[in-house]
């Protein structure tokens, strides 16, 4: 299994707008070959968020960060003026 992981900042108030375009985007992710999950993670005191999405190979991943995963984090970009985060890809070699 692969993850992909992004780290951003953003305002308070733009929380309630990124949780609502995940929402959006989830059920076109879950359709996506080898997409095994995903976590939205926020820390509203200093504005950190990660994203981790979770995929059964590396080609999986890789074939919908290219499409599908960079679209809708540019989308995040210019309608709710999150900053686009580098993205990270780790194997997952422990999963309990």
């Amino acid at each position: 299994m692969f993850a992909q992981i992004a780290s951003t900042e953003a305002a308070g108030d733009k929380l309630a707008g990124l949780l609502t375009f995940c929402e959006e985007q989830l059920p076109g992710f879950r359709e996506a070959p080898g997409f095994k999950g995903f976590y939205l993670l926020a820390d509203h005191q200093s504005g950190k968020i990660v994203t981790i999405s979770l995929w059964d190979s590396d080609d999986d991943l890789r074939s919908n960060n290219e499409g599908r995963g960079a679209q809708a984090r540019h989308e995040a970009s210019t309608e709710l003026g999150v900053a686009q985060p580098p993205v990270d890809v780790y194997e997952v070699v422990l999963h309990v």
